[in-house]
């Protein structure tokens, strides 16, 4: 009788395989450049085959940048606003206590294009290939514009939690959210566009950076808009 691992262990394992993927991929571009890691190179280092290594990535840019996609469910947008919202840390600035629209959007993309692996030695590495192949990133737009259905769902509803938008109709909310997505993909591309030019990618912690590059492509939205108004 055929039986299968508990669903605990598949998943450590499913961990495991993707996290010595990543690793064989920075590590192989760190050793040779970008061309020396192919895809078969990056899977015989990972010791997988080439197609188990498809079942994890796209690609091998994919994999050097630890790109994952998401599922942006509603418990998850949930969770977002209950960090994020009113009463939190980052709450707004205005000390109103409502949650910050732009705040959270920014920071809904950048959970989104996170790695999935970020131990502080992998994330070190991986900054120094994309300081060196800062070409890589187009690899985030086109992962925004792949989730872009669900990305603007999400907002639709974290727009739906703000008063200033509490009347709108459903076509409106559409209309917004897919307007806020285009705004905010944009501060976050330009955010980490300006980190990676700056040469600062690999002298602070993984928390730090992450909090730097959302509060600066927070500003960057804040300052067009509000100079548009």
């Amino acid at each position: 009788m055929e039986t299968t691992a508990p669903v605990g262990l598949r998943d450590k394992k499913r961990a495991e395989t993707r996290a010595r993927l990543e690793r064989a991929a920075v590590e192989l571009v760190l050793q040779g450049g970008l061309a020396h890691a192919t895809v078969d190179a990056i899977s015989e280092a990972a010791d997988v085959s080439s197609r188990t290594f498809f079942n994890y990535f796209d690609s091998k840019e994919d994999a050097i940048l630890g790109i994952r996609d998401l599922e942006v469910t509603d418990e998850s947008v949930a969770e977002h606003l209950a960090e994020y919202g009113a009463g939190s840390a980052a709450g707004p600035a205005d000390g109103s206590g409502e949650p910050d629209i732009v705040e959270s959007v920014v920071r809904l993309l950048f959970w989104v294009i996170g790695p999935s692996i970020t131990t502080t030695e992998l994330h070190a590495s991986r900054m120094k290939v994309v300081k060196a192949h800062p070409e890589l990133l187009s690899r985030h737009v086109t992962q925004m514009t792949r989730m872009a259905d669900q990305l603007t769902t999400a907002i639709q509803t974290l727009l739906q939690a703000s008063p200033a938008f509490a009347n709108d109709s459903p076509e409106s909310l559409a209309a917004s959210a897919d307007v806020l997505f285009a705004i905010c993909s944009g501060g976050v591309r330009v955010a980490v566009r300006e980190w990676i030019t700056e040469g600062s990618a690999t002298t602070r912690g993984l928390a730090a950076t992450q909090n730097n590059l959302e509060s600066r492509a927070i500003e960057l939205v804040r300052e067009v808009t509000k100079k548009i108004q």
